[in-house]
């Protein structure tokens, strides 16, 4: 007569929170994946134990929502250093975008794309492929991209981050988009800005204000937020049209929110991302006049950071997406004379869970829908329900090990991004990420990741 099977790893604690709810368990570990959650107490037969005792497991973050400058990009970062801050940031599965150089337009260049993070990536991943050539949709989804992204803009005074090759602003193109993205099944991700209007808003805030930063982020917000309101107006008009599956980016107005909101309460298949830089950094005045080029992005002024965060307590946003956008500090500083010249973006894969656990922490959020907008929703938005972004029985065993007791600043310079700052650098949080295990085996602890380039598994095909 034989024994029970034994598992290749327990972890115990007397708070795991599953993705559905929180309780104390064991959660067993067989082949990578979580194939029962016990009772503490419950004999449960192990080739390994780890007893965590009172400390806080969650599962692997997803993040829908990275720039990983690769290929093209690489002095910015590249596909192994940012994974390996994702994982110092208890993300377990990512998916990067194509406005890399050459952009994934193709079938040819999202093959060579996949080939490369199977080769350098610490974590699982996939690929959001570009749709801007509406006739190769169908040929990207075979080959394996999670969900298509387009920008509704490009950059007239830089030639990156928002580049023409990724961008579309012909709406019959984007039209045609929507009806291809729609016969695979995926998601469409659009960065929402009326190109013409923004240009408009541009020269107004250049006469107005000059090109310092603060002139930057006043134009984003001109005609209150009419460039990114008639975009998202645009993109819901051809949702309703044509039934694509539409998540909205960057949702962070007033009137924005109340659109996605009212086409989410119709049953439209609409869903909505915010992001931390939005939450935390940008809708500070104070921060912007005293950081610059090293926080913008787009201001997020006072009526539109209390629709945002209403927006993230009540469900109207269902993902918070990094958007992990680094620069060098080089590349940054000309910003302080023309910040319409100077890069946007900055980068925040291994910052935003503490600032979430912070928030927590104050009653902004509770931790029960920081976990739905990080790890289920997320999960469930690129078709890995029950695999990702849950500890229940069945899932991949990604899962992060939390110090809720720390306290201390963010300090880019003692992170693990390439470009050695963050716009949340000086912001004291409370919690921070210990340990990071992915498919059952720890992958990062205490400022050191532990498996090497390559790691990382496919999440798509």
């Amino acid at each position: 007569m034989t024994g029970p099977e034994m598992a290749d790893l327990v972890v115990r604690s007397t708070r795991v929170h599953t993705g559905l709810r929180e309780l104390p368990a064991q959660i067993v570990i067989k082949d990578g994946l979580v194939t029962g959650l016990r009772e503490l107490g419950e004999t449960v037969v192990a080739a390994r134990e780890l007893d965590l005792g009172d400390q806080l497991v969650i599962p692997g973050l997803v993040d829908t929502h990275c720039h990983f400058r690769d290929p093209g990009f690489t002095h910015k970062e590249d596909l192994a250093s940012g994974t390996r801050a994702a994982a110092s940031g208890g993300v377990t599965t990512v998916f990067d975008m194509p406005n890399t150089e050459p952009p994934t337009t193709t079938p040819d260049r999202l093959r060579a794309h996949l080939d490369d993070l199977d080769r350098k990536s610490v974590v699982d991943y996939g690929h959001n492929a570009s749709a801007v050539e509406p006739d190769l949709i169908p040929e990207l989804a075979a080959a394996g991209a999670a969900a298509f992204k387009l920008w509704m803009s490009y950059d007239v005074e830089r030639t990156y981050p928002h580049s023409p090759s990724t961008a579309v602003t012909d709406r019959a193109v984007l039209y045609r988009a929507f009806e291809e993205v729609a016969g695979t099944g995926l998601p469409l991700y659009v960065h929402p800005t009326d190109h013409e209007l923004y240009n408009l808003n541009s020269s107004r805030a250049k006469e107005q204000w000059g090109v310092d930063p603060a002139s930057y982020a006043r134009s984003f917000r001109l005609g209150d937020s009419v460039a990114f309101n008639a975009a998202v107006a645009t993109l819901l008009e051809f949702q309703r049209s044509v039934g694509t599956r539409l998540h909205v980016l960057h949702l962070s107005s007033v009137e924005g929110i109340r659109m996605v909101r009212e086409a989410k309460a119709a049953g439209r298949s609409v869903t909505g991302e915010a992001n931390p830089f939005a939450m935390f950094v940008t809708n500070d005045w104070d921060r912007i006049e005293q950081r610059g080029p090293f926080v913008l992005g787009q201001w997020v002024p006072p009526a539109d950071d209390v629709a945002m965060w209403s927006a993230i307590v009540d469900g109207t946003v269902d993902v918070i997406g990094s958007d992990h956008a680094p620069h060098t500090t080089e590349e940054k500083l000309p910003g302080w004379k023309d910040m319409f010249a100077a890069p946007s973006g900055s980068p925040m894969i291994a910052d935003y869970l503490r600032l979430l656990l912070t928030a927590v922490h104050d009653g902004r959020l509770t931790l029960d829908r920081v976990i739905e907008l990080c790890c289920v929703n997320p999960a469930q938005l690129v078709g890995l329900t029950g695999r990702k972004g849950t500890l229940e029985p069945g899932a991949d065993a990604d899962f992060v090990v939390l110090d809720l007791d720390h306290v201390a600043p963010i300090d880019g310079s003692t992170s693990l991004y390439k470009c050695g700052w963050s716009p949340a650098d000086g912001i004291v949080t409370r919690g921070r990420v210990h340990r990071t295990f992915l498919r059952g085996t720890e992958i990062y602890r205490d400022g050191e990741v532990l498996v090497d380039e390559g790691f990382g598994r496919p999440v798509i095909g």
